[in-house]
Order: structure tokens, then C-alpha cells, then sequence
């Protein structure tokens, strides 16, 4: 299942603002929503969306200032009686005397991830946040907020039991069979648990997060937003230009996942890219083709060796130990998932050329997990979203053909978690022009990089295509979420904002391909 997490703390612990200077700032809030005047007739809905302040849960630094609290969002938008969710809301303020009235609307990727991640990590994630959001908040606000169903917000869609049976630590590989069940029994409590509450996983879908996204806005006063979205978020944010585009000044899209495409049946493609994009890299650098001759050919004997005979490892250490059976296609997920980190890139030719040598400390750190659950995710409302909309609606004869197609990057979807949980997981029918590709007038500003293997600059190229007023830039030596790696596209991402266009030659670096690590 796609696409995005990133990491976080408990709930309202931490006061931000009290007191008088919280009045001020509410006071500000509801006069700029007055001076705005009413909003756009796209906006006004039954929903009535209000924000109510509150303390915050995070450290502001010293000379900075945010407004926290929750946007009340309808349960169902077609009986608005039935009752509604609080989202909670983080507001960065500007550090301009007179902001400007369309902030910056943040939408995370996932889905089911939090931008203000979990735990004790919260303060960590928002120090990130403050220094990335100091550019843009020399002339406007900031908007954070976790979606219906997401960390804080309501309800509680996660799947504890999922992330204690990864969590559990196992001294030999458990048979896959056995996982399975163990898997199947964790989402069935869970989904239990959910059905228990009431929850119907059709209130959970991509049309419905755009609608609360842009309830936060209007709830905030804010008429108009610039959206600043990433990796499933670029969705949410390309289904708002389909429904609601007077709303959005700007938009600026960070690893594109254009709804016209499925990301199930693309696996095995995306997998063949990337490593094609590795290979052809290192061929082309003359200090990697002199130390890792033959590399693609090396590659693929490791992992049909692999295949044939798996190495049992245990990683981590005292109570993190786990074991780990290395097979191709673990071979393969762990380099797809050291290149979506950029900085990972100079190094997978070592990491290759160690493993093919019995040396297996590098490819060990890169390995995912064989457990479907994350702590990081609310797996409820990622199961809802990506049921409906990316594995019951994937093609199974095309799914076939690509698997078929890329050899052996095929293997990775053999032993597809999605299908096994959609199984067990009701969700909502996804309507065929949610799939149709998104038009827009509105400028909108594109990020790729080159050696992203979960959405990949083709797909940003795709939605370039019918967005006349776009701008596409692609970093050569990126992976996923380049805004999170690369200064120059987060610089090109404020300047587009502020505005609505691009110099013809920033970011001149971004073609560079990369400098590959010595054995």
C-alpha cells in the first residue's frame, strides 16, 4: 500500500499561547474572517465549520507565535444531523505585520499519516516545522492539521494490534503462513472494534479528506489557500482543484500521485525504473563503473541466489532483535526503500556489491518489515482509503501483465498485504471520475525526483499535462518528498507561492546526477 509517513507527542501537552495573548490572536482570527467578508459560494456548505481555540501540544520557540485548537467537520456531508469530528489545527503565524489572506494549507501524505507525527517525537517534528515554514511565513500563516481519522483527530482509526504483533520480537523468520493469520487475526479485531463504534468506511476517501481540508481553511477565515501538499496529500490536494479551484491561489505538488494512475498496478514497473535509473547511473559515473563492474548483472544473480537460497539474519539489538529472512524481492524492497531517501542514493551500489559479497550489515538497515502494521499510520482510515480507491478498483489481468512485463521486479507484489486486508476490510466504492485526470487553470508548481520508486516523475509529467499553467521540476538525485531533502526546491517551492511563477533557470543543480560512495 502507498505512499507517505513521517514521524512525534501526547496530546495538549504542551501551552503555546494562554491567556491574553491567546484572546488577541483569536481576536485576530475572527476580524480577519470578518474583513474577508463571506466566503466563496463553493465554500458555503451545510457544514458550517467552526474553529474553537485551544492550547497547544508543542514548544513554540521563543519569538514565534501559533494559534491551536480544532475545526469541527461533518461526519456525513449528506446528513449533516449526524454529528461530526474535531480535527485538531496548528496555525504558524506569519512574522509580517499584515499577512497576507491566503495562507499556506498543508496536506501530509499517507494516507493516515500526521503532520505533527506521534509520541514523544512531536517536538522533534515541529522544531522541522518552524524552520521549514519560516520562509513562507515572512508573508503568510501557516496551516497544520491532522485529517479525520489521523493522529489526534477524531475518531481513532488506528490498529494497535497491528503494531504489536510487528513489534513482537521473533528470533527465527515465522513462517509466511503464520504471519498471515496473525495478521488476519489483528485486522479483524481491529475492524471489529471499528464496526463496534459505529464508523462507516465510506466517510473515509480522498473527495471527503478535500472537503475538511478546505472546512479547516474556511473555519480560519481564509477564503483562499495556497495548497502545499506531499506524496498521497498531492491527491487530496488535485481533488480540490477538481471541486473546488476559486478556492486555491496556488499549489505547489511535492512527489505526484495523479489520481488517473494505480499504484498496484504499476509495482512491479516502478520497481524497474528505479534500479534502471540506478544502473545506468553508475555505468555513466567512471569511478562507480571501475568499482562496480557489472552491476546490474551482479545484481540480478544476487537476487535469483537469493531466491533460491534465503539468509536468515537477526538485526537490532537486546529488545529490538529481530529476524530476518533475505530473499530477491527483500533484496529488492530494501534498495527501492534506501533510494526513496535521497541521501541513501551515492550509497546502494555498495550496499550491492556487500551483500553479493556475504556481507549483509548494509542491506539489514534497509529492509522493511514483513508486518503490515506502522506506528506512524492510522491504519484504519490508510485500509478505508486504499481499498476503495487504489487495490479493489486495480485490474488483476493488468496487475498480472506487469508483474509478467519486469522480471523480477515482479516479486515484490507476489505477497501483496493489500489484497489479504481488502479482503477482510469493507470500503466505500470509488465513483469513475474520481480516476479521470485533473484540469485546472491555476498555477501549480510539480516536484519530482529522479530516483523516487513510489511516485516517480512520469506520474508528475502526467499530471503536468492538463494543468496548463504548471511548472515540473525534477532532481536528479532525489527520492521521495523532495522538499524534505533538497534546499533549492523548498526555496523554489516560497517563491512560487509568493509568485506564481519561476525564474527559467533555478535550481540549476537539480540535473546533477549523483556521486556514488566507494566500496
Amino acid at each position: 500500500m502507498p505512499v507517505c509517513a513521517r514521524p512525534a507527542r501526547p496530546w495538549w501537552s504542551r501551552i503555546a499561547l494562554s491567556g491574553p495573548a491567546l484572546a488577541i490572536l483569536v481576536a485576530a482570527a475572527s476580524a480577519a474572517a470578518t474583513l474577508a467578508g463571506p466566503a466563496p459560494a463553493a465554500a458555503q456548505t451545510a457544514t458550517q465549520a467552526r474553529f474553537t481555540p485551544g492550547p497547544c501540544w508543542f514548544s513554540v520557540p521563543d519569538g514565534e507565535a501559533a494559534l491551536c485548537g480544532t475545526v469541527a467537520v461533518p461526519e456525513r456531508r449528506d446528513r449533516v444531523a449526524a454529528g461530526g469530528f474535531r480535527l485538531p489545527v496548528a496555525v504558524l503565524l506569519s512574522t509580517a505585520r499584515q499577512p497576507a489572506p491566503d495562507p499556506v494549507l498543508f496536506l501530509e501524505g499517507g494516507p493516515g499519516a500526521s503532520p505533527f507525527g506521534s509520541g514523544e517525537a512531536v517536538e522533534e517534528r515541529m522544531e522541522v516545522w518552524w524552520e521549514l515554514s519560516a520562509a513562507f511565513r515572512r508573508t503568510r500563516n501557516v496551516i497544520l492539521f491532522d485529517p479525520r481519522g489521523v493522529g489526534r483527530a477524531e475518531p481513532d482509526t488506528d490498529c494497535p494490534e497491528l503494531d504489536a504483533a510487528g513489534a513482537t520480537p521473533h528470533i527465527r523468520p515465522m513462517p509466511r503462513e503464520q504471519r498471515a493469520a496473525a495478521e488476519r487475526a489483528a485486522v479483524t479485531t481491529c475492524l471489529n472494534r471499528f464496526k463496534a463504534t459505529g464508523l462507516d468506511s465510506a466517510q473515509f476517501s480522498t473527495p471527503i479528506a478535500a472537503d475538511d481540508a478546505l472546512d479547516v481553511a474556511t473555519a480560519l477565515g481564509a477564503q483562499r489557500v495556497n495548497l502545499f501538499a506531499v506524496s498521497y496529500g498531492t491527491r487530496v490536494a488535485l481533488e480540490i482543484l477538481r471541486r473546488q479551484g476559486p478556492r486555491v491561489r496556488s499549489a505547489v505538488l511535492d512527489s505526484v500521485y495523479p489520481p488517473d494512475v494505480n499504484a498496484q498496478e504499476e509495482a512491479p514497473w516502478l520497481a524497474q525504473r528505479v534500479f534502471r535509473r540506478l544502473f545506468d547511473d553508475c555505468a555513466a559515473n567512471r569511478a562507480c563503473r571501475a568499482a562496480y563492474p557489472n552491476l546490474e548483472k551482479r545484481f540480478l544473480d544476487l537476487v535469483e541466489r537469493l531466491d533460491r537460497n534465503p539468509v536468515d539474519l537477526i538485526v537490532g539489538d537486546f529488545e529490538a532483535r529481530r529476524a530476518l529472512r533475505l530473499t530477491g524481492a527483500a533484496l529488492i524492497a530494501a534498495g527501492m526503500e534506501a533510494m526513496s531517501t535521497g541521501e541513501a542514493v551515492p550509497s546502494v551500489p555498495a550496499m550491492i556489491d556487500r551483500t553479493a559479497r556475504g556481507r549483509y550489515d548494509m542491506v539489514a538497515e534497509w529492509v522493511p518489515s514483513s508486518w503490515l502494521g506502522d506506528t506512524e499510520i492510522a491504519d484504519g482510515l490508510a485500509f478505508s482509503v486504499e481499498c476503495r480507491e487504489t487495490v479493489n478498483p486495480a485490474d488483476p489481468a493488468r496487475r498480472a501483465e506487469s508483474a509478467r512485463r519486469f522480471p523480477p521486479y515482479g516479486t515484490i507484489a507476489a505477497d501483496d498485504p493489500g489484497r489479504r486486508v481488502c479482503r477482510l476490510w469493507p470500503a466505500g466504492t470509488q465513483e469513475p471520475t474520481e480516476r479521470l485526470p485533473v484540469a485546472s487553470p491555476l498555477p501549480v508548481l510539480l516536484l519530482s525526483g529522479a530516483y523516487d520508486p513510489v511516485t516517480p516523475p512520469e506520474w508528475g509529467e502526467r499530471a503536468a499535462a492538463t494543468l496548463p499553467r504548471s511548472r515540473h521540476l525534477v532532481f536528479r538525485s532525489a527520492g521521495h518528498l523532495v522538499t524534505s531533502g533538497e534546499d533549492c526546491a523548498m526555496a523554489a517551492a516560497v517563491t512560487f507561492v509568493e509568485t506564481e511563477t519561476l525564474p527559467a533557470n533555478i535550481c540549476p543543480g537539480a540535473a546533477r546526477p549523483p556521486q556514488f560512495d566507494g566500496p
